[in-house]
This record gives C-alpha cells, structure tokens and sequence, in this order.
C-alpha cells in the first residue's frame, strides 16, 4: 500500500514536530506557513531540515517540500493536517478553498473548541468544496517545543486522543487513514465531543492569570509554568472550570471525562499522576521544563479563552448551564489585554448556530444540515 502524501500547514511547535517525525518514517511531506509568519520556516531554510529530538525519534529530518504557497503545498496531498492557534482556522480556510477538492482529508489538531464547525462554514461561504472530509481531534499528539531555530523537542507523547468529523460518517474514513501512522487516535461520536474535551483552556488561563507578578516582571528571567505556577489555588481554580465543562457536556449529553482522567489517558505511561491539578502539575515529568510566559499577550489567553472559555460559556448559556468561574476568568482575560473576548471569539452565533436548540444542534455536528427537533 502506497503511503499517504501529507501537508502540514504551520510551521510552530507541533507542525515541526510533526513534520519532521513523519519525515523520519518515510513519508512525503509539504511543510507550509502563510506568507506572513515566512519567518517561521526561514531557519528551516537556511539549514536544509529540521532537528527532531525526544521521544518522537532522533535525527535531522528534510520534509519534501518548505513553502509560503499554498497551492503547491496541497497539490495532490491526501492528508493535510492544520497545526496552528484557532485564530488561524478562518483565513486558511479560505485561503485553501481553491486547491482543495473531493478526496482530500483535512483534520485539525487540535480543533480548538469548535474549529472543525469554524472551518466547515468559512470553506463553504467562499464557495469551497463540500466533498473535502473534515475532521478535528482534541489535542496534539505530542508535548513540544522548538529550540535553536531549526530543532524540536518532543517531552511526550499522547497515548490517547480523540478524534471525530464533520459530519460524522467520515470518522471512520479519518480513523482508517490515520491509526496506522498515529495509533493513539481514537473514534467518538462528534466534534462537540472533540471539542468539550480539549483541556488546554481548563489549564492554561488560570495559570497565566494567577502569576501576573511572574508574566509582567521584566526581572523574572525565567519561570516555570507548571511547577512554579500551578500553585495550590491556581489548581482549584482550573478544578472548577473542569467541573463547568463537565457540566456543559452532559447537558449535550456528550460523554466527558475529567481532566484528571484524560491527563492520565495522555501522560499516565510516563508517569504523570495526581489527585487534583496541583498534584499533577507540581511533579509531572512532562511539563516541568516548560517555560511560563512573559507576556500576557500569550496564546494561553489570546486563543485559550475567545476560542476555548468564550464557546464553551456560550454553549452553556444556550443550555441553561450556569458558568460563574468561566464568565470571571473571561471578564478578567479581557480586562487584562484589554479586549473585549466576548466580541471577538467563536459563540454559538459566530458559528452559524443562533437560535438552534440543543438537540438541533447534536444533528447538525452529526449529519451537517439542521434537524427538525423542537426544543
């Protein structure tokens, strides 16, 4: 069986990595950044490859094809994997809408809250193709971070990941494809279930909101995200907004599992362990080299809370779900950057779902076109 061709569009983290450890297993693949992040892919460039190490295998990979030019990244590609922030989701669904056509599989890992549903509507509005399979997972497959320009460092890597489409009779299709390369992909049953399940704005805005002192202080040099931030209170804080998560899945009646649940499903084999998110986080061999930020224009709050807190709150309003820790942290991550994330992030409205009713909408993520359900 001849291997699939793969692009990957984003050349941060997780596209290195991904880049490159797909490199090192023989496959072909196009690495490709929008022409105004170029830089990203310079170093790359310049030195011929990419310097993978960890546990995503060693050695200096050189994927087929590094480019800014969208067509020729996704000519004749089978499987594109879109590795960016959310706020990327909408410009390079347009910007693909020309070279993608039937056959082709794009997931997005993750999705975010809601990217797959994001991605859908923006690809259709600018007269894309609706024979493109689309699909999101919950997470990145690996914990990662770039170095030295060029190289990448794989932490760990995820033993568990969900994984659904748009709409859900091509999951299976997805799951074929992807499982013999990535085995840790699991099927469920939508993308809400993707969706409810990513965990990074469960973690990441509490951490960054509760250490201003350390974000904002030109002196600390350095800090560590996990072990320094994630402080007994901080941890009780993302406790609670997993328990409103929680609560919002289960009035969709989509299956959820607690954070600490799925932290064990991604890192337990590596030895993370825990019984609330302080213990997991304060000894966690994963995380413990993972820098805490200097800014409060971090991606732990510009794309965490307008494309994971804002949705989920806004789902939860539409259910009748109340979500009192949510709505502070999303007022305080406003106040602090001084924007208004309720404007600016996905909503139930932003993604063409306004005055549907919750079972309306379970069809919809499941079959793509709105059901007849009454509320």
């Amino acid at each position: 069986m001849d291997k699939p061709v793969f692009t990957i569009i984003g050349a941060g983290n997780g596209g290195f990595c991904t880049a490159a450890d797909l490199t090192l297993r023989g496959y072909e693949v196009r690495l490709y950044e929008s022409p105004e992040f170029a830089d990203n892919i310079e170093p790359v460039l310049k030195k011929g490859g990419i310097a993978l190490r960890g546990v995503a295998g060693e050695g200096f990979a050189q994927p087929a094809l590094v480019t800014t030019d969208i067509g020729t990244a996704l000519m004749g590609a089978e499987i594109i994997l879109v590795i960016t922030t959310a706020q990327g989701h909408k410009p390079i669904a347009r910007a693909c809408v020309p070279f993608l056509g039937k056959g082709q599989t794009v997931v997005l890992v993750p999705g975010c809250v809601c990217g797959a549903l994001e991605f859908r509507q923006e690809l259709l509005k600018h007269g894309g193709s609706d024979e493109v399979i689309l699909a999101e997972t919950t997470s990145l497959m690996y914990a990662v971070k770039k170095e030295n320009g060029n190289g990448v460092w794989a932490r760990g890597f995820k033993k568990h990941l969900p994984l659904a489409a748009l709409p859900v009779h091509h999951t299976q299709r997805v799951i074929d494809q992807l499982t013999p390369i990535f085995p840790q992909f699991s099927p469920v049953g939508n993308v809400l279930e993707t969706s409810f399940n990513n965990l990074n704005h469960v973690v990441h805005p509490p951490g960054v909101l509760m250490n201003l002192g350390f974000t904002e202080n030109p002196d600390q040099k350095v800090w560590h995200f996990y072990p320094d931030g994630y402080t007994p209170g901080t941890g009780r804080i993302g406790d609670r907004l997993d328990e409103e998560r929680l609560a919002i899945a289960k009035a969709y009646a989509i299956p959820a599992t607690s954070i600490l649940e799925e932290l064990d499903k991604y890192y337990g084999h590596q030895g993370m362990s825990g019984d609330n998110l302080h213990e997991m986080f304060r000894d966690s061999p994963i995380h413990g080299h993972a820098k805490g930020p200097h800014s409060t224009n971090s991606r732990l709050l510009t794309e965490d809370v307008p494309f994971g807190l804002v949705p989920l709150a806004s789902f939860g309003r539409l259910a009748g779900v109340p979500t009192p820790t949510m709505d502070a942290i999303i007022t305080l991550s406003s106040v602090v950057n001084q924007t208004d994330y309720r404007q600016t992030g996905r909503t139930v409205e932003s993604l063409g779902l306004g005055g549907f009713s919750v079972q309306e909408i379970l069809d919809f993520v499941s079959n793509g076109v709105r059901g007849n359900s009454k509320k």
